[in-house]
């Protein structure tokens, strides 16, 4: 559990945070003193009022995922999941102002437009989130105003790097990103509901739902003979392809679709990749029903290159957030002892002191498992869904 809340610190989640504070924003040199810092550095420092604010969106956008009970949950022994929120914070702000701080050697700054744009945003945090939260949570107007000047500029900074980064892919990972082309038939195996006396959808009984699908791969079999006996492959599709199945895709070894961003399922691209040019596969068999797969081409020179690209992106992307990540890792700063102390805990009521933690009040059991669900469910919202084809 610990390694999913402490994730790779990378320029990535700068940049996201800075479209959570304001989209599209740029440089202005508003810095806070030392004497009220968080953190300190020689490259810059963050104040008190900064960290909360950077601490309250984080905590909102998790919330409004997870629940406002994660915070207390001990995701190893000794340690909160607002504890590693902390940590995480903290490696956040100090990746924003080593990254800020190289804005003169990028050649990025504020436009008059981006300054407008903060202008805009203070206005609209303060109507929507409201002063008396701000007061609560000790946010001020000079925070808002640097913290979202200076994550914006990480960005900016972030992106300057992505475009200066030079790298080349080896012979392997070239062939990696090959495409190929298939067409396809799709005998549906979904349609397993009727229209009852009254014109409503209905789910049909077990037997039916047995002759339903008997019935459509008894079809899918008569497609295939058809296809393998040379009839033509579009007619086919055309007659029997289930409605928005789809005809033709391109996608890489992992069935990935670079032109049109999507998946294919498993069992698609999987039987698709074991086939000659103009190969026609047997009956392939997926949540989607019965596929019948005919290979067009073992290089698709579009999807090809796209994918190559997209192979060369991921590459800079990986390369730029290591430099970041140790970066971060050797960065010399302090902690004040208000940050120190600042903690992230689940509220149970409305009173919060100074440092941000809550009044001390037991949650009951009921909480405590609901806590444990919500960061079940946050750690499963990561897998990656499929796109159906």
């Amino acid at each position: 559990m610990k390694n999913w809340m402490k994730r790779i610190v990378s320029a990535a989640v700068v940049v996201s945070m800075s479209v959570a504070l304001l989209a599209g924003c740029g440089k202005s040199q508003s810095s806070s003193t030392t004497a009220d810092a968080a953190i300190t550095m020689d490259e810059g420092s963050v104040s008190m009022d900064e960290a909360k604010l950077y601490a309250y969106v984080m905590k909102s956008q998790y919330e409004a995922y997870y629940g406002s009970e994660i915070w207390d949950m001990e995701i190893e022994e000794g340690t909160t999941f607002g504890d590693s929120m902390k940590e995480m914070i903290t490696k956040e702000l100090v990746q924003m102002v080593l990254l800020s701080s190289k804005a003169d050697d990028y050649g990025v700054s504020l436009s008059d437009e981006d300054k407008s744009s903060v202008d805009e945003y203070i206005s609209n945090f303060k109507t929507n989130v409201g002063e008396d939260v701000m007061a609560a949570e000790g946010i001020t107007e000079d925070a808002i105003r640097s913290v979202v000047e200076k994550s914006t500029l990480a960005g900016y900074v972030y992106q300057k790097m992505m475009e200066e980064e030079a790298v080349e892919l080896t012979d392997e990972e070239t062939e990696d990103a090959r495409c190929i082309k298939v067409q396809h038939v799709l005998i549906s195996t979904t349609e397993t509901t009727k229209k009852d006396g009254e014109g409503n959808n209905v789910d049909m009984t077990d037997e039916e739902k047995e002759a339903y699908l008997a019935d459509q791969k008894a079809k899918a079999e008569e497609v295939l003979e058809k296809a393998k006996n040379g009839e033509d492959f579009k007619a086919l599709s055309d007659e029997y392809t289930a409605e928005n199945a789809g005809f033709e895709f391109s996608f890489d070894k992992n069935g990935y679709d670079p032109v049109n961003q999507s998946s294919m399922v498993e069992p698609f691209y999987t039987a698709a990749w074991e086939l000659e040019e103009g190969q026609i596969s047997d009956l392939v068999e997926s949540q989607y029903g019965y596929h019948i797969i005919k290979c067009v081409s073992l290089n698709d020179e579009e999807a090809t290159a796209a994918s190559i690209e997209a192979a060369k992106e991921s590459k800079k992307y990986t390369s730029i957030n290591d430099k970041i990540t140790q970066m971060v890792e050797e960065a010399k700063y302090t902690e004040s002892d208000a940050w120190k102390e600042y903690k992230i805990v689940s509220k149970t009521e409305e009173t919060t002191d100074e440092t941000g933690s809550a009044a001390d009040t037991t949650a009951d059991s009921s909480s405590e498992t609901d806590t444990e669900t919500t960061a079940s469910e946050a750690s499963s919202s990561e897998t990656e869904s499929e796109t159906q084809k």
